[in-house]
């Protein structure tokens, strides 16, 4: 696949040396100049107009027309709540459905066969306004795995662990979701157990890139970070099919 990239880009660069106006080679020329040791296997649009998005390994880098100069960070659409970057990150990049965490994750919806599994902060407005619209759905499986985002929301731990400790987690779940309060639960054992669970979910994030909440994973191990409604959720689950 690694040598497949790198064919299919030399091949854009010496077919095509301009691109909406912009002269792909002095682009290409100047960021590799500039970073000697970097891996570039593909250059193309990205969704700012006036940025060229440049696909190194893992990495998604951004430049303007001239190549001069690199921007580093991620590109976010603020009507979706979407990280575009993360996303076209994770188009290259699956999980094994097997190898999530779902021991730890609250079930619900319906039944059918078709499943999904969401990495939810319990402060994440987002994941509030996805969880509205998931438990409406009655023909798929919703794995709802807690993961507080650390240094976005202090308290988001804390409500993971009695979330996980309630006597009905998915009650306690939408009660969260829905902006009320939830009582504590005095189970210590049952919180330091839930404390541990947590923490192995924020690790398998890190250890898979998944930084941001709602993070979205098919059945396939296709994963989409930011919200959908619910025609466009539907869509991209019936690719697994």
């Amino acid at each position: 696949m690694k040598q497949r990239l790198i064919t299919a880009f030399a091949l854009l660069i010496s077919t095509t040396t301009s691109f909406a106006g912009i002269d792909i080679d002095a682009v290409e020329k100047t960021v590799r100049k500039a970073l000697p040791n970097t891996n570039i296997t593909a250059i193309q649009a990205s969704p700012v107009d006036g940025l060229i998005e440049i696909i190194a390994g893992k990495n998604v880098l951004y430049s303007d027309p001239t190549g001069r100069y690199l921007v580093v960070g991620n590109i976010y659409d603020m009507h979706t709540a979407t990280d575009l970057t993360a996303e076209r990150k994770a188009e290259s990049a699956t999980l094994d459905w097997t190898s999530l965490p779902l021991d730890t994750a609250v079930k619900y919806g319906g039944s059918g066969s078709q499943k999904l599994a969401v990495f939810f902060d319990p402060e994440c407005g987002w994941c509030k306004k996805l969880h509205k619209q998931l438990i409406s759905l009655k023909d798929i499986e919703i794995y709802a795995i807690m993961y507080p985002v650390e240094g976005l929301n202090p308290t988001s731990k804390v409500k993971a662990a009695n979330i996980l400790c309630s006597a009905d987690p998915l009650k306690a779940l939408d009660t969260v979701m829905s902006g009320r309060q939830l009582p504590d639960v005095s189970n210590q054992t049952c919180l330091d157990q839930a404390n541990t669970a947590v923490s192995k979910v924020e690790a398998f994030a890190r250890e898979h890139d998944i930084y941001g909440t709602p993070t979205l994973v098919a059945p396939d191990g296709r994963v989409r970070s930011g919200f959908m409604d619910e025609a466009r959720l539907r869509a991209w689950l019936n690719k697994s099919s």
